[in-house]
């Protein structure tokens, strides 16, 4: 009896233990599937490889535009900022923001990149983001090196800023989030194209961002983009020097421009009331604007993604025939909705809105 019962059992055994066997083969190699599954590989915008073994939840800018275009996608996968948010700005960032600590800036002429403190916060990966510039692949691999984690380069600039929430995306893991603003970047940005083939005489204009409004941003200059995306003439010489220029109120005088615009209410109060300016024509004909800038400036400062909707509104001011199609107060109440989840009331538009305070 005892002799036929092992019998049996040793058929059993015969027979089960390649069905275990393959059975555990099959479990390694779904966990290895699904370990291969959540590991990813990205190429930057410079061509540099690198690998993440997981989604990407923590990370950390290394410059002010870096930091305000991932505040668009995920503020909540930050775990610092390259600079102070003001409080102006900050009112329409999320909560998750508001405690963040300050690491710095790797580039630019205040770089002050604290690497401790950026190490101790611990990122999965360090976003740079912002034009290619000659060395800036040697530049990032020694940052990396120096850091232990991985820096990753993506180009950004206006007319390319659909690309770039695109590759954002594929990085971090908010593809649906970027295509939205992706699309929406596009459409401006086509709106414009389509609309500057219409101009037959450009409207001329002068941007200065300084207190006292003369300071004038050159053509060519990146910070007075969105002028010459539309196809408006900026009055200040491309010879001027790559930075603000303080220049002479009667040298504006020999410009006349058509529209002057702004970035401070001091400035604006200047031109507006000061009679030294009267006889300028953007004077005598209410043609002086005060640049939007909560949370950041339609035009300008930073160069980001903040200047799409001045497409809409320098567009619509400049050249209101061929804008006349664009709902202005539909798009910027859709543009903070998009970009920073950000729900405008009737009386914050109508105020943000205002261009002569």
């Amino acid at each position: 009896m005892l002799k036929r019962a092992l019998t049996i059992l040793a058929v059993l055994l015969a027979v089960l233990c390649p069905v275990f066997s393959q059975g555990a083969k099959e479990t390694a190699a779904v966990s290895s599937q699904n370990e291969a599954l959540s590991s990813f590989s990205f190429t930057d915008s410079l061509g540099r490889s690198h690998t993440f073994e997981k989604e990407i939840t923590k990370i950390a800018p290394s410059g002010n535009l870096a930091q305000m275009i991932i505040a668009t996608v995920a503020p909540e996968k930050m775990v610092g900022l390259s600079s102070t948010i003001n409080d102006k700005a900050m009112f329409y960032m999320p909560e998750c923001m508001q405690d963040l600590p300050q690491f710095g800036t790797f580039y630019g002429k205040k770089a002050n990149l604290n690497k401790e403190a950026l190490i101790f916060a611990a990122p999965e990966v360090v976003i740079d983001m912002g034009e290619i510039k000659e060395g800036i692949d040697t530049d990032l691999d020694v940052l990396e090196d120096q850091i232990g984690i991985p820096v990753v380069f993506i180009e950004s600039y206006l007319t390319n800023t659909a690309e770039a929430y695109r590759n954002l995306g594929k990085l971090i893991g908010e593809e649906e989030k970027t295509e939205k603003l992706a699309q929406y970047s596009e459409k401006a940005l086509a709106k414009a194209e389509e609309a500057k083939k219409q101009i037959e005489k450009p409207v001329s204009v002068y941007y200065s961002s300084s207190p006292e409004g003369l300071d004038g941003i050159p053509t060519g200059n990146f910070h007075g983009e969105v002028i010459e995306l539309i196809g408006a003439e900026n009055v200040v010489p491309s010879t001027y020097s790559g930075g603000g220029n303080i220049i002479s109120l009667e040298q504006l005088f020999i410009w006349d421009p058509d529209v002057i615009l702004l970035a401070e209410e001091s400035a604006y109060k200047t031109a507006t009331t000061d009679p030294r300016w009267a006889e300028l024509s953007a004077v005598k004909n209410n043609k002086v604007y005060l640049i939007p800038s909560s949370p950041y400036s339609f035009i300008d400062t930073p160069p980001g993604v903040n200047r799409i909707i001045g497409i809409y509104w320098l567009g619509s001011i400049l050249y209101p025939e061929l804008y006349s199609d664009i709902d202005l107060e539909k798009e910027v109440t859709t543009f903070y909705d998009l970009f920073y989840s950000y729900s405008l009331s009737s009386e914050e538009l109508s105020e943000l809105l205002n261009t002569r305070p």
